[in-house]
């Protein structure tokens, strides 16, 4: 039986802790609370990105970004690098954990993100760059609709996306693909729903074809009756012209390339935005031009069914 000093201990800390998040709670605003959010459901995002998500001056964002990390809001890292140095990078500290749970009525829900070992190894994690990248996707695509050219309705990242296949019915043993995200983009009364295959330019070519069959399983399995809402086009970015025409050979010789819809650019989503002519059909011969990631669904085959809106990203 626990003594009365070890209780006594407990509850002192658990009233430290709320007080913690009580004197936090008072110096946030909505911007705050805001990006909050989006460190915990992305898991990490740069100072860059953070500022292209709510500030209007770096220096603002680095001042403002400081002071939450300063109140346990978030935690912050510097990857090494052999040459210069490498942006902070922002995850949720263990106030911020607090608060969203205390938002969200579920106490425990952020918890496992502030973890040292976790976020120990998320620092070290050779995939760091892969979530980095992929998150400058979406976030490049928020900037630019924060300046008016558009409206990013979706974002879901790669856990999100998993947990949003998997509710169609399949079993998360099934061998489905994992793809590095979800989402939504509407431009000039256009709509398309994709998914995001997000590529560094580490990944052996066949390994990169051979995901099509995982693909075309999400589109062609008959098991279940609300199959069609996987038939959604398929993203590729790219780092380079050069990997783009060569993976576009591969996945054409892939035999699976027909029953989806596919697209593919090369760019860096830190510099360009995804959201311009950037994009070629795979499975048009006769498509030789660029389109707009609002007119890629118009561009490829037409979808055989509508599908279910995933959730809306808005501030």
């Amino acid at each position: 039986m626990a003594s009365k000093n070890t209780i006594s201990r407990a509850a002192r800390a658990a009233v430290a802790d709320d007080q913690a998040v009580l004197a936090a709670s008072a110096h946030l605003t909505e911007r705050d609370r805001y990006l909050v959010r989006l460190v915990a459901e992305h898991r990490v995002l740069t100072t860059g990105q953070l500022c292209a998500l709510g500030f209007a001056s770096i220096i603002t964002a680095r001042h403002r970004l400081g002071l939450l990390v300063r109140i346990g809001v978030l935690r912050r890292f510097r990857p090494r690098r052999e040459v210069g140095s490498a942006p902070w990078h922002y995850l949720l500290g263990p106030v911020g954990a607090a608060l969203l749970g205390a938002e969200d009525r579920a106490e425990k829900k952020w918890l496992p993100q502030v973890r040292a070992d976790r976020q120990v190894a998320l620092e070290r994690s050779q995939r760091l760059a892969h979530m980095t990248g992929t998150n400058w996707f979406f976030v490049s695509l928020a900037r630019h609709a924060r300046e008016g050219g558009g409206e990013l309705r979706c974002w879901l990242g790669e856990t999100a996306t998993s947990d949003y296949i998997y509710n169609w019915g399949y079993g998360r043993s099934s061998g489905l693909p994992c793809p590095d995200g979800l989402g939504i983009w509407a431009e000039d009364s256009k709509e398309i729903t994709f998914l995001l295959e997000y590529d560094t330019g580490s990944e052996h070519l066949p390994r990169l074809a051979a995901k099509l069959e995982h693909y075309a399983h999400l589109a062609t399995d008959s098991t279940y009756e609300r199959r069609e809402r996987i038939t959604l086009p398929l993203l590729f970015c790219f780092p380079s012209a050069r990997r783009e025409q060569s993976a576009r050979r591969a996945l054409q010789a892939s035999i699976h390339a027909a029953r989806l819809k596919i697209a593919t650019a090369a760019f860096d989503p830190q510099e360009t935005c995804p959201a311009g002519e950037l994009w070629l059909p795979l499975a048009s011969p006769g498509q030789l031009r660029q389109v707009r990631l609002a007119d890629v669904t118009h561009a490829l085959a037409p979808a055989r069914a509508a599908y279910d809106n995933p959730g809306r990203y808005t501030r």
